[in-house]
């Protein structure tokens, strides 16, 4: 099994197992509530909800790419100016972090993270995350994990504006940490975002299958899988000691 010096990451599905739903009405209701206490009152949830997704929509539609991610702080920024209220950085990403919380149903680690990224760091490997996600909601929730500090970089979608499979997110990770394909094995959980946007750099991937992956195609799956649930085999497939 080769060994790799760099190890790139996908996040939700991959190290943490999420649960959300922006579709339950008690969400909206207290972030209805949320706003009306911050100055902003909207009429009831569901036209809150509707201003939300139209602004969503109207940021998505700015960029013709279709893999362009938006920004939410600008979307819950926009839902207070809207309503004549100049809501100043930590109350916008208070709100974002409120309504995360409102909408998490499940969040935890999958117990195989912490020993193998402790071998990983006793081998003087690199750590980094590569994830499809909004700052927002992740960098807290990456303190709540006790990961802050376990990655040596990280770049996220909406940091980048863009979204994997696209070629320029990793493109921008391996040029922001100055990394070498040849050097790095990308592991996730998705097999058309995580395993394509490695094969589309020719970088050796290794495919995780966990309860959001989606039904197992060997034909996308990368230069490793593994799906059938034995972590046990985890640190050979990563080039580490079993």
């Amino acid at each position: 099994m080769k060994r790799y010096d760099n190890y790139i990451f996908d996040l939700y599905g991959t190290l943490v197992d999420i649960r959300t739903d922006e579709r339950e009405p008690l969400l909206w209701l207290r972030l209805q509530l949320w706003y009306a206490e911050h100055g902003a009152l909207y009429e009831s949830p569901d036209t809150l909800r509707d201003a939300y997704l139209c602004l969503c929509a109207e940021k998505q539609a700015e960029d013709p790419d279709p893999l362009y991610e938006l920004e939410l702080r600008e979307v819950f920024r926009d839902l207070f100016a809207a309503k004549d209220v100049t809501a100043d950085p930590s109350l916008i990403e208070a709100s974002a972090v409120f309504f995360r919380i409102q909408s998490t149903q499940k969040l935890r680690l999958y117990p195989w993270v912490r020993p193998v990224f402790k071998q990983l760091r006793a081998a003087g490997k690199k750590i980094f995350l590569l994830s499809n996600a909004q700052a927002c909601f992740t960098n807290p929730e990456l303190t709540a994990l006790g990961l802050a500090d376990a990655f040596d970089g990280i770049v996220l979608s909406s940091d980048a504006k863009i979204k994997k499979p696209s070629v320029k997110i990793m493109e921008g990770l391996l040029k922001k940490y100055d990394l070498s394909v040849s050097d790095c094995l990308m592991t996730g959980n998705d097999l058309n975002t995580d395993i394509a946007v490695a094969k589309a750099f020719g970088m050796d991937s290794l495919y995780l299958e966990t309860e959001t992956s989606g039904p197992f195609n060997p034909e996308k799956a990368g230069t490793y899988a593994l799906s059938d649930g034995n972590w046990n085999r985890l640190p050979a497939l990563l080039g580490l000691k079993a």
